[in-house]
């Protein structure tokens, strides 16, 4: 059976933004200030994609130690002299962060942007909003892109179903910030879908397709960090510092007492029967957000807050969502026996489930492990990054590697898609393998990348040109004149 089916046609903006996450947020407002009119199509009720509907804060913003000590030393402690020093993200994400620190909606570290930040997740959607008005982006919710049309390899619009009905949105350029290339793949562009013979090629244990599990960062309420710390100071083997933010427990301990951003690493016997022979302690990551009775949590180690599957199939994200939804209440009521503070602690807040990995485009170049570790630097370098390899199947060698004031160096080329023009991506489905994007597709570094895309878009139009004909070096100006590192 044929279903004709005939959009209705909106008026046609320069940039077209598909996506109003993190990365997608930060190439609006970049386009946007470029003097060029710009509309996000978002999916859901909410803007501001991990940060403020996924609990993940803004993550990562300076270079990193494997050594928390050192890491103290030469990085945390500059950051109250020299920030710039050691901060690998700029611009616009380091702007709205501010904004929520000064504001006291957000934790930063020594009064600016660290390892991470947290924030009151409806102060920071009201704070998007707010630059968005003011660089005068036009925001459609409950809009999800399902075609597109293209002339050629041109991409001339995309058609989205929302209450109105499908409608079809013209524009001169567009960005995919849909996080799952959706965009891209509609047009044609070349993707890759898990770990492809590339992804298998740079090490480790993995099968073709395979894809980092699935998660979540969820809420809780009525934590007493008073009797938590009381409890740590008697029982030490509970505590470890977290891979990222590097915390011995006496920094923890003293960045509370400022009111700084604390993440806190606890371990706990391992009470679900499908992976406790196999791991017997879960780590339980605690976030401690500017709520001083609050936690945003993540269970490593437990199948309860995981689910493995392809992150790209609904039936399989239904599953995902189900499993974790109860999962964090078992996960939760281990907390709560386990740690005193945690007693008496409520779940608050279960976003969507979190899709680590999905597709990737096979841009003009791809950006590979090598480039990750070696710090390599590109004549096309737009955006940084601080944040170490975090997904699965990681090789040793990898995980081994020496990361002592370590960023990486991301060039345009893994924005531009194959076979289609008009169309940039940003963010966690740029063109780089899988053990790349483990570093790359965490939120700062997302927003980084968006911020060039939508500059890049900018230019293009101006310009009547594709975004891989544009004056990179021009653009490079552009966005260190912003404020952006690389």
């Amino acid at each position: 059976m044929n279903i004709t089916i005939t959009p209705k046609r909106a008026k046609e903006y320069d940039v077209v933004v598909c996506g109003g996450g993190t990365a997608g947020v930060a190439a609006a407002l970049a386009a946007a200030r470029q003097g060029v009119s710009v509309l996000i199509l978002e999916r859901s009720f909410f803007i501001g994609g991990m940060l403020t509907e996924g609990n993940a804060g803004i993550t990562k913003f300076t270079e990193h130690f494997k050594d928390a000590v050192e890491y103290k030393k030469k990085v945390i402690d500059v950051l109250a002299t020299d920030p710039k020093k050691v901060q690998v993200v700029g611009g616009i994400a380091h702007e709205l962060c501010m904004k929520l620190i000064n504001a006291g909606e957000a934790t930063g570290t020594n009064g600016d942007c660290g390892s991470y930040i947290f924030t009151n997740r409806y102060a920071a959607q009201i704070a998007i909003l707010d630059m968005l008005e003011e660089a005068k982006v036009d925001v459609l919710y409950d809009t999800r892109v399902c075609c597109v049309q293209k002339d050629g390899d041109v991409l001339k619009s995309v058609i989205a179903v929302n209450k109105d009905g499908f409608v079809e949105f013209p524009a001169k350029c567009f960005i995919d910030t849909t996080g799952d290339a959706d965009v891209a793949t509609l047009s044609g562009a070349e993707v890759a879908v898990g770990a492809g013979p590339t992804d298998i090629a740079e090490g480790g244990d993995l099968t073709a397709g395979h894809m980092q599990p699935m998660g979540v960062m969820y809420r809780v309420a009525n934590v007493d960090y008073e009797t938590l710390f009381a409890y740590l100071d008697e029982n030490p083997e509970a505590y470890f510092p977290q891979i990222l933010a590097m915390m011995s427990y006496e920094d923890a301990k003293d960045s509370y007492k400022k009111g700084d951003m604390v993440v806190l690493g606890l371990r706990m016997k391992n009470v679900d029967p499908k992976t406790a022979e196999k791991e017997p302690i879960v780590d339980v990551q605690v976030y401690i957000t500017p709520t001083k009775s609050e936690a945003i949590l993540l269970c490593c180690g437990s199948s309860d807050n995981f689910y493995e599957g392809n992150g790209v199939d609904a039936a399989t994200l239904t599953q995902a969502q189900n499993h974790i939804l109860r999962g964090t209440q078992a996960s939760t009521d281990a907390i709560r026996k386990s740690f005193p503070g945690f007693d008496k602690a409520i779940i608050s807040h279960v976003p969507i489930v979190g899709v680590r990995e999905s597709r990737r485009i096979i841009g003009d170049y791809v950006m590979s492990i090598t480039d990750v570790l070696s710090g390599k630097n590109f004549d096309d370098s737009i955006a940084c990054g601080g944040h170490p390899v975090d997904t699965d199947g990681v090789p040793d060698e990898v995980r081994e590697a020496a990361m002592q004031h370590w960023r990486c160096h991301i060039p345009y080329r893994v924005l531009l898609p194959k076979n289609v023009s008009q169309l940039l991506v940003a963010g966690r489905c740029v063109s780089a393998t899988r053990l790349a994007c483990g570093t790359l597709r965490t939120t700062a570094t997302c927003m980084a990348m968006g911020e060039a895309a939508g500059v890049a878009a900018a230019m293009a139009v101006k310009a009547c040109t594709a975004p891989s004909a544009i004056d990179v070096q021009q653009l490079r100006k552009i966005l260190l004149d912003n404020g952006a590192i690389f």
